[in-house]
């Protein structure tokens, strides 16, 4: 038989991908068993979130005053928008301040 005949490359075949699927299968058991060993030994600290020193009333204060894309990150409208509608809803009496926190908290 002619070594590019179609019965010699399914036989090559059978036999090449019979070995090449038992390499693979070992190859990336290997390679689960490195990486998850490797992850349980790279495991962060958790970092705390809200560490900030300021009370509550000085760290709206400051996210009002600061950057307008922080708190438009935060609370996903302007500036202008939260303080309009926080005033709306408390001239309305439908927010009203307590004694630990004020409308804009």
């Amino acid at each position: 038989m002619n070594e590019y005949s179609s019965a010699s490359y399914e036989e090559q075949d059978d036999v090449y991908s019979e070995n090449e699927y038992t390499d693979h299968n070992s190859f990336l058991m290997k390679a689960v068993v490195v990486v998850t060993a490797s992850r349980r030994n790279r495991r962060r600290q958790p970092q705390p979130m809200h560490n900030s020193t300021l009370t509550g009333s000085m760290r709206v204060d400051e996210l009002l005053n600061g950057h307008a894309e922080i708190i438009r990150g935060l609370i996903s409208m302007k500036t202008e928008t939260f303080t309009s509608l926080s005033n709306l809803l408390a001239s309305r009496e439908l927010l009203k301040p307590t004694r630990n926190m004020n409308v804009n908290e």
